[in-house]
C-alpha cells in the first residue's frame, strides 16, 4: 500500500501537464462563443465502502457549442486497489445533448454506458430525455432544476441478473461564486423507479474549486451515493473524497 501511495502522489504531482473535475453539471463550460472546449483530470481518491480503497481516476471531457446547441462527451475511468492488493475497475462513457428553447428552458437528451465491479455492475446502459430549467442566475451564481425520463438496462455480475427499468432522473444543481478565484458546486440527483418509488438512488456531489491560473485549478470533492436496493452483497451507502488538479483548454 505504501508503494501505491507513492505512485499515486507521484502521478498526481506530475500531472501538472494535464488534469480535470467530474460531475456532469460541473462539466458544463460556460461561454457565448461557438467553440470546442475541454478538460482533463487525474486524481487520487480515498473510498469508503465495505472496505477502504485508494482510487486513481482519469477523466476526459469535451464540449462543443454552436448557437443554442451544446454537446457534452465525458469519459471516466477508475482503477482501485485495496489493502489486500486486489484491483477493481470502473468506467463511464456519457454523451449529453442540450438544445436551448428559451432563456430559462432547455431540452436535454443523454445516453450513458458504464461498468463498476465494486458495485457488482457488469454493464449498465442509460438513456433519457426531459426539460431543464434555470431557476436563478446572478453574479456568476446559478441554480438549475431538471426532471427527465430515464430507461435503464443493467447486468449484475454475481449472481448474473438482468434489470430493465423505467426511472425518473431529477436533479438540483447550483454554482456559487464565493470569491474571485473560488467556486462551490453542488448537484443532487434523485432517481426513483417509476413503478416503485421505494426503489431509488440518490447521488450528491460537493466541489470546492480554487483557480490557480487561466488553465489550472485545484479541486476538493465529496460524493455520496445511496441505493435503496443495491445488488446482493453491496452496501447501501458509498462515500468518496477526492483531491484533483484540473487542466482546462479552449
Amino acid at each position: 500500500m505504501k508503494s501505491l501511495l507513492l505512485i499515486a502522489f507521484a502521478i498526481f504531482f506530475s500531472s501538472l501537464a494535464c488534469s480535470q473535475v467530474v460531475n456532469i453539471e460541473n462539466q458544463r463550460i460556460k461561454g457565448d462563443t461557438n467553440v470546442w472546449t475541454g478538460k482533463i483530470k487525474l486524481g487520487a481518491t480515498y473510498v469508503q465502502t465495505s472496505s477502504e480503497l485508494l482510487n486513481l481516476t482519469w477523466n476526459n471531457h469535451i464540449q462543443y457549442k454552436k448557437d443554442s446547441n451544446i454537446v457534452l462527451i465525458l469519459t471516466d475511468y477508475n482503477l482501485s486497489k485495496s489493502a489486500s492488493e486486489s484491483f477493481q475497475n470502473a468506467g463511464t462513457q456519457h454523451i449529453r445533448y442540450n438544445r436551448k428553447i428559451k432563456e430559462r428552458f432547455t431540452l436535454e437528451i443523454f445516453t450513458q454506458a458504464q461498468y463498476n465491479k465494486l458495485l457488482n455492475v457488469n454493464f449498465r446502459w442509460l438513456t433519457g430525455i426531459g426539460p431543464r430549467f434555470k431557476l436563478l442566475q446572478k453574479n456568476k451564481s446559478r441554480i438549475y432544476f431538471a426532471s427527465l425520463y430515464m430507461y435503464e438496462y443493467e447486468e449484475l455480475s454475481t449472481p448474473l441478473i438482468y434489470h430493465r427499468d423505467h426511472r425518473i432522473s431529477s436533479y438540483l444543481s447550483m454554482t456559487l461564486n464565493i470569491a474571485e478565484n473560488v467556486r462551490f458546486y453542488n448537484t443532487t440527483y434523485f432517481q426513483p423507479k417509476i413503478t416503485d418509488f421505494n426503489d431509488f438512488r440518490i447521488y450528491s456531489q460537493f466541489d470546492l474549486v480554487f483557480n490557480i491560473s487561466k488553465h489550472f485549478a485545484f479541486s476538493t470533492a465529496y460524493r455520496l451515493y445511496y441505493d435503496s436496493q443495491p445488488p446482493e452483497g453491496i452496501v447501501h451507502r458509498t462515500h468518496y473524497l477526492t483531491n484533483s488538479l484540473i487542466f482546462s483548454f479552449n
